[in-house]
């Protein structure tokens, strides 16, 4: 039997029907958003096939029957009409100068000018923008269709940059404020992008703007569901677990551990990352596929700036209204992280109509704290990573002397200015950084009956329980650890058990003294 191929990186329908690549069908979405209504807003993270979405939009609206035929939306009883389309695709926008974008607007424009009438000469972009919709119009006798994709590129990459912010914003927000001035003419349009900017203003201009994002109705329009992978993927997961040497239901389960996990709404079913699982389809290998193509570096750097206890932001509460909106993100990453995917939801209080947040999968879990390790160390990522090999292997062979030494020397290579605002978090996040890289089983402030461990370590054959104290002595932390019987929910448990007392100097930002007791 030939073996299926995976669209990785085609972003093109029409490509991926021609040459046969695997498909999985979202067309009954596409169905529900041209018979619903007319303007919609979809925000996903990166690379889970937003603009494939939209470019299968452009087909239908083409007209390009067969390239539809087989898949859900051939059921229903639509015209096929091929309607004038203005795809405005920012994905490969230079957005590190100005230029990059006025080039990329110019190129638009002038395509669509040739295919409609020019402007008159003297016009700016959203005037001439206008123009060519009203001509298309006119010139064919039908409505046209607007389509954005990744509207919000240049606002993400220069969201530390804010006189470059400030004039992408000054250049777009106009030009997508045509999607209302020119409503007469326009059947369908649709916007897509990461993240939601409410100062933008785009969705009050573009007051008829339905936001599908987190409906859970539209959950999988983007991305890949378990019963859609089982569907479409089921051979390649045997050939996976050839690779792999182990069980088409031990492959499974790891494809799952590594790249499902993601919600969009309360009521939301796993959603595969699509790049990331494909990836694994087309190539036999687990890795980590989706942050090999790039993290932004202002993302990483706000939470080392927002002074925020990593362990509290990777398990956070927040509700409809701050989930949409980013504009405080140097002040709160709560919403960066799960308009962007590095967060996602995990649970839903209907009591206080609250989101429960959490890290997705192992692929994103791993790949975050890799990027966070050289922001928040003086490390580079491949000197961080002997480290904490380093530090591994100590905690696994039992050597807990050896690992506290070895971390009041890492943590001595942090420069001062790295860690002066809230010490104490600054050293907590390190040291949680480093034992999530260690991939054990770890947790901070464990609860027991009688408090709370500050972090807990487990190993196949020891347990390290650990309290710090700021500015107070080992002493006092090691006699809170048997004070209040730290050790005794393990008391039946046949691994070797570490209690550690240490104290963080906030004068010198680093282990002042430790007490080992076992």
């Amino acid at each position: 039997m030939e073996r299926k191929h995976y669209p990785i990186g085609i972003e093109t329908f029409s490509e991926v029907r021609e040459k046969n690549y695997v498909y999985i069908d979202k067309t009954e979405y596409i169905h529900k958003l041209v018979s619903e209504g007319k303007y919609f807003f979809l925000s996903r993270p990166r690379r889970f096939g937003k603009s494939l979405l939209l470019s299968t939009i452009k087909a239908f609206f083409e007209g390009r029957k067969d390239l539809f035929e087989g898949l859900a939306i051939s059921r229903y009883d639509h015209s096929w009409e091929k309607y004038p389309v203005f795809h405005l695709n920012l994905v490969n926008t230079d957005t590190s100068t100005k230029d990059g974008i006025l080039s990329i607007l110019e190129h638009h424009m002038v395509g669509w000018e040739k295919l409609y009438g020019e402007s008159e000469p003297g016009l700016k972009l959203p005037q001439r923008f206008y123009g060519v919709i009203q001509r298309a119009f006119e010139k064919t006798g039908r409505q046209v269709v607007v389509l954005i994709d990744e509207y919000d590129k240049p606002f993400v990459n220069s969201l530390d940059n804010e006189d470059l912010h400030n004039f992408f914003r000054g250049i777009l927000k106009p030009i997508y404020s045509v999607m209302k001035a020119a409503d007469q003419y326009i059947k369908f349009g649709m916007i897509s992008g990461v993240t939601r900017f409410s100062r933008l203003s785009i969705f009050s201009d573009i007051n008829n703007l339905r936001d599908i994002s987190m409906n859970e109705r539209f959950d999988a329009i983007c991305g890949i569901t378990e019963e859609e992978l089982l569907s479409y993927c089921k051979e390649s997961i045997v050939y996976l677990s050839q690779a792999l040497g182990m069980s088409p239901e031990d492959a499974f389960k790891t494809l799952k551990e590594n790249y499902d996990g993601y919600h969009f709404s309360e009521n939301c079913p796993d959603i595969y990352n699509p790049y990331s699982v494909m990836s694994a389809l087309e190539d036999c290998k687990i890795k980590s596929f989706w942050f090999a193509t790039g993290t932004p570096s202002f993302l990483i750097t706000s939470l080392r700036n927002s002074d925020t206890y990593l362990p509290d932001l990777l398990n956070s509460e927040a509700d409809t209204t701050e989930l949409a909106n980013i504009d405080s993100y140097a002040d709160s990453p709560v919403a960066l992280l799960f308009q962007t995917g590095y967060l996602t939801i995990k649970g839903y209080d209907s009591c206080f109509k609250t989101y429960h947040l959490g890290l997705p999968n192992g692929e994103v879990s791993e790949g975050f704290f890799k990027d966070l390790l050289p922001i928040y160390m003086n490390y580079g990522q491949n000197k961080g990573l002997q480290a904490v090999r380093a530090f591994c292997r100590e905690v696994i062979a039992g050597n807990a002397d050896g690992f506290i030494s070895r971390l009041q020397s890492f943590l001595a290579d942090i420069p001062y200015d790295l860690s002066r605002s809230k010490p104490e978090i600054y050293f907590e996040n390190n040291i949680y950084i480093i034992f999530k890289l260690m991939d054990f089983s770890v947790d901070t402030e464990y609860r027991t009956s009688a408090g709370r461990i500050d972090l807990l370590i487990k190993t196949d054959r020891y347990i390290y329980i650990i309290e710090l104290k700021l500015n107070g002595s080992a002493e006092d932390a090691l006699k809170q650890i048997e004070d209040k019987g730290y050790a005794l929910p393990f008391a039946n448990d046949s691994r070797t058990i570490f209690k550690i007392g240490i104290s963080f100097s906030q004068t010198t930002r680093n282990i002042d003294h430790w007490i080992i007791s076992k």
